[in-house]
């Protein structure tokens, strides 16, 4: 049994803040590092006590390149995809997995009360389609990961953000450490308890794998954007890709990977 966790910070428990999402803030960003390896150490303890055999760990946050965690206070139980720069954003993901863990997620753009929402950049994307269907970072990593085989099998974050995975996923095991109140407040788990449930959920994820099914997107793969400003549309023209408007850019193939490498999420 194998399992590939990827991870992100906005989803993390007690995380609330602009500040504690980049390192231009300072302590509390250093902070949320602690909390976000704390709760991706939960979730490995959690996938050995179900039987993995084999986890790997992607920092998937997008700061400092990809180098978040605390590397003195890692699960030794698993090994580390770290720092940048990648030849993809998935790498070591393929067909040898059983399960995905999203660790530390948040809600797509302009999703009403949800923490620190946006969609792979914020303030850039306002919306995002896949075959006309709208999705977040969820979306992108759990058609991705279908792309493989694999199914995504828990989802960690806010409450708006699992509520995402459950609506678009069906059967995922998730886990809300926080209800969002605001886009910068949230009625927070105590970190011990959210770890806890972490731990908890990924075992049962690595346990009943059966229930879990991927999240496959059938070519022909069209993915539409809309951007909050004319400048991010303003792209040279390249095979696969096309202007839809003032804001809006399309992006069409037949390998869901390529696609996505077009864009710039794979």
């Amino acid at each position: 049994m194998k399992v590939y966790i990827l991870t992100d910070i906005e989803g993390v428990c007690c995380v609330t803040r602009e500040e504690q999402q980049k390192p231009e803030g300072g302590s509390e960003y250093e902070e949320a590092r602690f909390l976000l390896t704390r709760d991706v150490n939960a979730a490995v303890e959690g996938t050995l006590n179900g039987g993995a055999t084999q986890v790997m760990v992607n920092d998937g946050h997008g700061a400092r390149g990809g180098y978040n965690l605390v590397p003195e206070e890692l699960h030794e139980g698993a090994t580390y995809v770290m720092g940048g720069p990648r030849p993809c954003a998935l790498p070591g993901l393929d067909k040898g997995f059983d399960e995905v863990f999203l660790v530390g997620y948040h809600a797509m753009a302009g999703t009403q009360g949800a923490v620190l929402e946006h969609t792979m950049a914020t303030r850039v994307v306002m919306n995002a389609y896949i075959n006309n269907v709208q999705v977040g970072e969820i979306g992108i990593e759990a058609s991705i990961a279908g792309y493989f085989g694999v199914p995504v099998a828990l989802v960690t974050g806010c409450d708006k953000a699992v509520r995402e995975a459950k609506e678009l996923l069906g059967d995922v095991e998730t886990v809300a450490v926080k209800e969002g109140v605001s886009r910068n407040c949230a009625v927070c788990l105590a970190p011990k308890r959210a770890r806890r449930l972490i731990t908890e959920a990924a075992e049962r994820a690595v346990r009943e794998t059966a229930r879990f099914k991927p999240y496959v997107v059938q070519p022909p793969i069209d993915v539409r954007i809309e951007y909050s400003h004319p400048i991010y549309a303003e792209r040279r023209p390249t095979p696969g890709m096309e202007r839809t408007g003032p804001r809006a850019l399309r992006f069409y193939g037949d390998d869901l990977l390529k696609v996505m490498q077009n864009i710039g999420w794979y």
